[in-house]
Parts: structure tokens; C-alpha cells; sequence
């Protein structure tokens, strides 16, 4: 009886809450999709592909929580770079932080997994409320929702296990936060957009960067159309309520971003650096490794140029394909009524997509030479003149900026097919259908999305009390992180960092120079003679220091190599564990 008094929930909702669920829900069961093979177990299985970055980025998310939960901030470890440790910012520390109820509750595959599918929704959702914002028409909104969340590169770099690349849709919610400021100024308004950058910052510092320029292309704007009007009252009283709005965002926001964001650039920049992004190394990767083929922008397939597979024996792959069923009906609000209003995006688009191809001009797998030498692009003359744009090490990822003006200018398409009498919501509806499989199925993305088992030798568990040192340690640098997540449950320090090919200790060390020796040579035998003073000096130098464990993982051997080197380490140590996978020994000190 008492329910006859309220009203049904449908009819207490507006049509536009109603709408914005519906557009919400369909972007959570897109997201949900891209991360389907995980579901079947989201504690043990994590998003992206096993040879790449998935276990750095698991361990980030465990380090994290372990570090808060000991009362420190995570700003420096031991457990990285054995003897010495090392200054470390995780560079998705705000996942890590967000998603800290998840790790407490499932552990920390589980959090890392949470915060992918929810910075995926975000995707989505970001760009609906941008394109809301701009157009007011649900149907144009919702394209652009689907259309920055089924960006080819993003999915790309979840199959790379690079989770902090994700965090993209704070940059379309911080946007929309800007343009609402920009739209009626007051301090109120200027703080939101103040503390939308500073999020978009802490998420993901490009991201932060790509705000910060569609902030100072509004602000130009605004000058540029205000300049005339000067001598008018009204005018100068909105360009002061607009000066006070951008002091009172720029202000906010940096005091939220300002502390996280310098232990972040301090942690590059220590002596100690467990990550370093000094700009001769930047600008190494940039050249011959994080290229961007101008062809790859458009070549469906799975087109991949660098082949980093080819060239480095390397799963990850680059993708900046843009994918006709986006590109076609967003360039053409360009021919119709709303191209006045789409041209500013057409400029974002344009700018954007510059700084995507690099420094230098690369098509077809190889830069573009005129007069004996490279064309330069204007990336290069930010990254000299400009602080921080010396360590993008990634110009690809200007392809975001891409994705989010085009997912603009097809709301504003789909609102310009109303007004010329075109059936706006069914061509909405093919535009969906077409981005989805193109994506799907005529993109370089590799979809599903493949899931990595998290899966760790329980005799771990029983090394405590010294360092631990995996073998083999010549295996590639992504492969080798399999060692990283093994800390997780020893939580011992390992010798390894994250970027050095060899940890320096061990290789100046003359037992563990040895071993080294032996696993680069072809030799399947020992030497009939070994050095044993050497060895047996710089097995008591390990260990008193404090390394006490070594782990000869077999099936990274071929079999006459793990045989040649259990046989060393029998000879040498203690042998305190074994199974078919694992040797386990120890260093009586």
C-alpha cells in the first residue's frame, strides 16, 4: 500500500538522466568487453600480454600498498637494485592509490585489473561528457564516447600492460571542466578546472601536458577575440572575471600537483634513480625505437611500423591508427553547418597530429630525406627549448589528443546531420556498429586482449632473510620482470632494476661474473679447471653483503645450459630446494 505513493523510478528521472545512464551503461559493457579474458579470474589473471609490461606494473600496484602499509611513502625501495636501492615514483601511483580497497580485499592483480577496466569506462565516459558539453545531443555524445574508448591505441597499450596509459579520460573530462570555466568565468568554475588538470597530472603527466596545451590554445583564444573589444566596459570586466578564473584554476591545481609531481621528476633525476629519463637516452628511444610511421596512421591491418617484434624481439607494439570509421564522418562536419564550431577541434586534430609523428619525418620504415638529411617536425624544437619535453621518450602517445578532437567533430556531425534533416540516431547507430569491428577486426589492436596467469613458485614463500638473485640474468629486460613479481611473495631485495641489462654488483663481482660467463658461453660442459680462490672470495663477498639465495629457473635454460650451470652452483653452494621448474640455492656465508 505504501508503495502507491511513489512514484516509479523511470518517471522520477529526467530524460536526460536516463539518457546519461543508458550512454554510461553501454560504455561500461564495451570496457567490460575489452577486458573479457580476465573475468574468468580477476585475482590470477592479469590484462596484456605476458612479454611485456604487466609484471613491472603488478608490482607497482603490491609496492605501493606495501610501502603505505609500512608507513613510508613510496618514493624510495630497497627492494630494487640490490645493495644500494633506489629513489622510485610508480608511474601509476594514483591507480595504485585509487584501487587500494580492491588490493586489501583480492590482492594486488585484482587492483590492477580494477583500475584498467576503470580507467578504460573513464575512457568512454570522458569523452561523452566532452562531447555533452559541446553539442547538447545525446546520439553525437555517445559516438564520441564509443569512438575515444575503441581508440586502437589504447587498447594497444593494454595489451602492453602499461596501465598508467589508460588513465586517458581525465584528459576529456578536464577539457570539458576548462570549457565550462571558459564559458561563464568565476573562481567556483576555475577551481574544478584547476583540480581536473591536477588529477589529469597525477594520472598521467602527458595527459597533464595535453591539458595544459588545449588550456593555453583557450586562453590565446580568448585573448585574440577580446583584443578588439578592450575599450568596452563588459569587455575588460570579463577578461579580469577570466584572469581571476585561470589564477584561481592555475593556483588550485598546482597545489595539488606540485608536491607528487616533483617527487616524481626528483626520483628521475637522483643519483640513485631506479628509472632514469636523462635526454640522451629519451632521444635514443625516440629515433630508433619509439618511431612513428606516418603510414600507420592509416593502414588498417595489423600493420606494425617499427615491427619492435622484428627488430628487438619484442611483443610490445606501437599503435597510432586513427581508423577510417572515425576519421571520414568526423571530417565531415567540415562541409556543414557546424563547421564553425568543428574548426577549432580540426586545429586541435591538426596540432596534435604533428607532434605524434616525432621529431623527424618517418614513412614507410624509414625517415624522409631532403638534401641529405631528415625533414625535421616541430617535436624538435620542443624538445630542445622546452623543459620536461626532453623526457617524452613516447611521441606517439599525441595520438590521444588525435582521438579526442576527432571524437568532438563526430558529435558535432552527428548534430549536423539532424539539422539537414538526415536520420541522425540511426547513422549514430552504423557509426557504433562500423567503429567496433573495425577496431575489432581491420585494426593493428591485437583484440581480445590476452590475459597473463600470475603464477608463483610457493617455495618462494620460504626465502627470507637475504637478497635473492633469479637466474638466467641474460634474458630481455620485460621477460626478466617475471623475477619482480616473485618479490611479492619473498619480499626479499633482488639485484635487478628496471632498466640496467645486468645489475652492477653482481657483475663486478667475481663469482657472479662467473656465472654470467657461463651463461653466455655455447660450452654445454664445465671447465676441467675453475678458478676457486676467485670464486670462493666472491661467494663470501655475496654473501656478506647479503645476498643469500639463488634461483636457477631450468625452463629458461636449454637443457644442456641449466645442466652446466646447476652443476656449477652444486659444486659451489647449498642446494636448498628443487622441482622441475626451480633450483633454489643457498649461500652459507
Amino acid at each position: 500500500m505504501l508503495s502507491r505513493g511513489i512514484p516509479p523510478i523511470r518517471a522520477a528521472l529526467s530524460p536526460d538522466v536516463r539518457r546519461h545512464a543508458a550512454a554510461v551503461a553501454i560504455l561500461v559493457a564495451l570496457a567490460t568487453a575489452a577486458c573479457v579474458a580476465v573475468l574468468p579470474n580477476p585475482s590470477r589473471l592479469a590484462l596484456g600480454h605476458p612479454a611485456n609490461d604487466v609484471w613491472n606494473h603488478v608490482w607497482g600496484y603490491w609496492w605501493v600498498a606495501h610501502e603505505l602499509g609500512q608507513g613510508r611513502l613510496p618514493v624510495h625501495t630497497e627492494l630494487l637494485n640490490w645493495p644500494r636501492g633506489g629513489s622510485l615514483w610508480f608511474i601509476d601511483a594514483l591507480g595504485a592509490v585509487v584501487t587500494l580497497p580492491v588490493q586489501v580485499l583480492y590482492g594486488p592483480v585484482a587492483a590492477y585489473n580494477a583500475a584498467s577496466w576503470g580507467q578504460l569506462v573513464m575512457c568512454g565516459v570522458g569523452a561523452y561528457v566532452l562531447g555533452w558539453r559541446v553539442t547538447r545531443y545525446w546520439p553525437g555524445a555517445l559516438a564520441a564516447g564509443v569512438a575515444y574508448l575503441s581508440s586502437p591505441h589504447l587498447l594497444a597499450q593494454a595489451y602492453n600492460g602499461i596501465s598508467e596509459t589508460l588513465a586517458a579520460g581525465w584528459l576529456p573530462l578536464c577539457v570539458a571542466a576548462m570549457l565550462y570555466a571558459a564559458e561563464s568565468p568565476t573562481p567556483r568554475r576555475g577551481a574544478l578546472a584547476g583540480a581536473a588538470w591536477a588529477v589529469t597530472v597525477l594520472a598521467n603527466w602527458y595527459y597533464g601536458l595535453f591539458a595544459g596545451m588545449v588550456l593555453g590554445a583557450l586562453v590565446v583564444g580568448g585573448a585574440w577575440r577580446a583584443w578588439p573589444r578592450l575599450r568596452f566596459p563588459e569587455t575588460r570586466a570579463s577578461v579580469r572575471a577570466a584572469a581571476v578564473t585561470l589564477g584561481i584554476g592555475g593556483l588550485v591545481g598546482a597545489s595539488l600537483a606540485a608536491g607528487p609531481f616533483s617527487l616524481f621528476v626528483a626520483s628521475m633525476g637522483a643519483a640513485d634513480a631506479v628509472v632514469t629519463r636523462n635526454p640522451g637516452f629519451v632521444w635514443t628511444t625516440l629515433l630508433f625505437h619509439n618511431m612513428t610511421d606516418a603510414v600507420t596512421l592509416v593502414h588498417p591491418g595489423q600493420y606494425h611500423s617499427p615491427d619492435l617484434k622484428a627488430i628487438f624481439d619484442e611483443d610490445l607494439i606501437v599503435v597510432v591508427y586513427i581508423g577510417h570509421a572515425l576519421l571520414w564522418p568526423a571530417l565531415a562536419v567540415l562541409w556543414s553547418r557546424q563547421r564553425r564550431a568543428a574548426w577549432p577541434w580540426a586545429l586541435m586534430v591538426a596540432v596534435f597530429l604533428l607532434f605524434t609523428l616525432g621529431p623527424f619525418l618517418y614513412v614507410g620504415g624509414d625517415y624522409v630525406q631532403v638534401l641529405g638529411g631528415w625533414i625535421p617536425l616541430p617535436f624538435l624544437g620542443m624538445f630542445h627549448a622546452f623543459p620536461m619535453f626532453d623526457r617524452i621518450a613516447h611521441a606517439y602517445r599525441f595520438i590521444l589528443g588525435v582521438y579526442l578532437g576527432l571524437s568532438v567533430m563526430l558529435a558535432l556531425s552527428a548534430r549536423a546531420a539532424r539539422q539537414h534533416g538526415l536520420p541522425a540516431a540511426p547513422l549514430v547507430a552504423c557509426f557504433l556498429v562500423a567503429r567496433v569491428v573495425e577496431t575489432a577486426f581491420f585494426s593493428p589492436a591485437v583484440l581480445p586482449i590476452p590475459a597473463s596467469p600470475v603464477s608463483i613458485n610457493a617455495a618462494y614463500a620460504a626465502l627470507d632473510g637475504g637478497a635473492v638473485l633469479d637466474l638466467p640474468v641474460g634474458v630481455p629486460v620485460l621477460a626478466r620482470s617475471h623475477y619482480v613479481v616473485a618479490q611479492m611473495v619473498h619480499q626479499q631485495p633482488i639485484p635487478f632494476g628496471l632498466n640496467d641489462p645486468t645489475p652492477p654488483y653482481i657483475y663486478y663481482n667475481r663469482f657472479g661474473q662467473y656465472l654470467l660467463e657461463m651463461e653466455r658461453s655455447t660450452s654445454a660442459v664445465l671447465p676441467p679447471r675453475l678458478p676457486w680462490l676467485d670464486l670462493e672470495l666472491g661467494r663470501l663477498d655475496l654473501a656478506e653483503q647479503g645476498l643469500r639465495w639463488i634461483v636457477v629457473h631450468l625452463d629458461q635454460y636449454p637443457a644442456p645450459q641449466a645442466t652446466k650451470i646447476s652443476g656449477f652452483l652444486d659444486t659451489t653452494t647449498r642446494l636448498h630446494f628443487a622441482d622441475g621448474a626451480l633450483r633454489i640455492y643457498e649461500l652459507d656465508g
